[in-house]
């Protein structure tokens, strides 16, 4: 008999343990620019200790479960500084406020194709440019997008023709015959920027054998023309010798990575933008 109560308390105290475990609550809140009080889309919310997380939509509002008793969310946007907040176990709600990086040393940079780890803890010379940033301007391409956004890099377009491709050159003239332009990464992936002719100079005869005009009408466009810079997530440059060492030889002349927007957890959303020039 005293077996049996010893065994029925044990499964008692296991039963509660476990609705513990199970139970959670519900907590809304809203993420906002300190000063301005501006709403913040798109931060990350994490509870701290776990992998519970979610993203707060356009209008910075935001839902979570999150287990019963007090709990600490971190808050964090490219751009601005983390933030932790203190959640009681009796508090619904809750109201986070993020300060703007000027230097942006908490930004998550890209060092290799392995991981990202916090810009300040870099060991390389790391440039980031967010989407907000690189769409503030309407350009054609991303090469155009990228002018006067990188400090240190020079980025000359060949043609002022519509279309026309253009230079990258982070560390300077490296090559008078070769090739100075950096490795491009796309997602992980290493990409080919060969400049491809429109073929005009073909069509109008203008180059054609015994005429002797030199043309400059068939403006050559680089493979990165092909990508909407509307669809970047964000651009991290590498401009030190220390690429090299990540990416290989080809990254003598440094590194653009390149990261496309992706899924996320929450609601459906719709961006409509639209330019007349």
């Amino acid at each position: 008999m005293r077996l049996f109560h010893q065994s029925a308390v044990a499964l008692v105290m296991l039963v509660a343990a476990a609705s513990d475990l199970v139970a959670q609550r519900r907590v809304t809140g809203r993420v906002t620019e300190e000063g301005s009080n501006a709403a913040i889309g798109a931060a990350s919310i994490q509870v701290v200790g776990t992998t519970t997380g979610t993203y707060t939509d356009s209008d910075g509002n935001f839902a979570l479960q999150v287990p019963t008793g007090a709990i600490t969310l971190r808050v964090r946007r490219i751009g601005y500084l983390a933030n932790t907040v203190l959640v009681q176990a009796d508090q619904q709600t809750v109201t986070a406020t993020l300060k703007k990086d000027v230097l942006q040393l908490q930004t998550q940079v890209v060092t290799a194709q392995s991981g990202s780890i916090d810009r300040r803890s870099a060991a390389t010379t790391v440039s980031a440019v967010s989407a907000e940033v690189l769409n503030r301007v309407p350009a054609m391409t991303v090469d155009q997008a990228l002018q006067g956004k990188v400090t240190g890099a020079r980025i000359n377009m060949n043609t002022g023709a519509p279309g026309g491709g253009g230079q990258i050159q982070i560390r300077g003239t490296t090559s008078i015959l070769g090739n100075g332009e950096p490795l491009f990464v796309i997602d992980g992936v290493i990409m080919s920027n060969a400049s491809i002719a429109g073929g005009s100079n073909t069509l109008t005869r203008a180059g054609a054998a015994g005429t002797n005009i030199a043309s400059v009408q068939d403006n050559r466009t680089n493979r990165l023309a092909d990508l909407n810079p509307s669809e970047i997530d964000d651009i991290q440059i590498l401009k030190d010798a220390a690429a090299a060492a990540l990416y290989g030889s080809r990254a003598t002349n440094g590194v653009v990575i390149i990261t496309t927007k992706r899924g996320r957890s929450g609601g459906s959303r719709w961006n409509l933008t639209q330019r007349i020039g």
